[in-house]
């Protein structure tokens, strides 16, 4: 006897999140040879994406899995991210750096010691990076995503992915109206981090031309956060550099830089206030 079509529908979704899966698990084996060769940056940058949209794959199927299973993979593709990230990080800020123009001469001294200090960092975490794709932790958790993925511990059928699209849109939309007036980076941050996460539920419901647009949105407004948290990053660099600082004309170097970073982070800002209205709209079409 058949269980109906809401029970297909469930089964649907469960295997399109694991054919999802699959696939970010095998973006992690397909990087994984460029990261170690270190000569393409955007290998890094691919896996550490695929890691994290595995963790948010786990994420949307935490009700229905064992969640002690959930929670521990989880933590140990945190600890393969947050290896993978900060190498990705001092990537990022290095090539803002390089690539800024119409500096004065002692604006473009300070850049080079940061751009150096990046680059120290950037040797060391590479290392660490490579330290990690060396441990048996990183080969057991990979065999394990596998074994999972082939033989997933369910403990209930009961899944639609719209109701976790749903639900992670309603999440940021709380993130958002609890923001103060004048919101501070780590504010800033964690609503990132909630646009992230509705675009990734967003992309596995696949709920046709009104998803659709969400998604094209959250992905602007997450790269116009991912601006303000760059340019915080650097703020607090140079922070840091003024502390060291000597001599008057290295000072205001350093100043104007700090400038230019405090106004790219009010110019996101404003941009983030102009086009979260048009998300929420989106969101509100596309799950209500």
């Amino acid at each position: 006897m058949s269980r109906g079509p809401a029970h297909e529908d469930a089964r649907r979704d469960i295997e399109h999140v694991l054919a999802t899966m699959q696939g970010h698990l095998d973006g992690i084996h397909a990087h994984e040879p460029g990261v170690r060769d270190g000569r393409d940056p955007e290998e890094l940058h691919q896996m550490r994406t695929a890691t994290r949209r595995l963790r948010a794959d786990l994420r949307a199927v935490r009700d229905i899995f064992e969640p002690d299973e959930v929670a521990r993979l989880r933590g140990e593709l945190r600890w393969l991210g947050a290896a993978l990230g900060a190498a990705r990080d001092a990537d990022v800020q290095r090539d803002y750096l390089r690539g800024l123009r119409g500096l004065t001469h002692g604006e473009t001294v300070m850049v080079a010691r940061l751009v150096q200090t990046l680059e120290r960092e950037q040797a060391r975490r590479r290392v660490a990076v490579l330290a990690a794709l060396d441990t048996p932790r990183y080969q057991r958790l990979l065999r394990e995503l596998d074994a999972r993925i082939q033989h997933p511990p369910l403990v209930t059928e009961d899944f639609a992915l719209r109701d976790v699209a749903a639900a992670a849109f309603a999440k940021l939309r709380r993130a958002v109206e609890d923001l103060p007036a004048t919101p501070n980076a780590p504010a800033l941050h964690a609503v990132r981090l909630a646009v992230k996460r509705a675009r990734y539920a967003a992309e596995l419901a696949q709920r046709g031309r009104r998803g659709h647009r969400f998604v094209d949105k959250a992905v602007e407004l997450q790269d116009i956060l991912g601006e303000h948290q760059d340019a915080a990053i650097i703020e607090r660099r140079l922070r840091g550099v003024l502390r060291r600082a000597r001599g008057v004309t290295a000072r205001a170097g350093v100043r104007r830089l700090l400038d230019r970073q405090r106004a790219r982070r009010a110019a996101a800002r404003a941009a983030f206030v102009a086009e979260w209205p048009k998300l929420e709209r989106r969101g509100a079409k596309a799950w209500e």
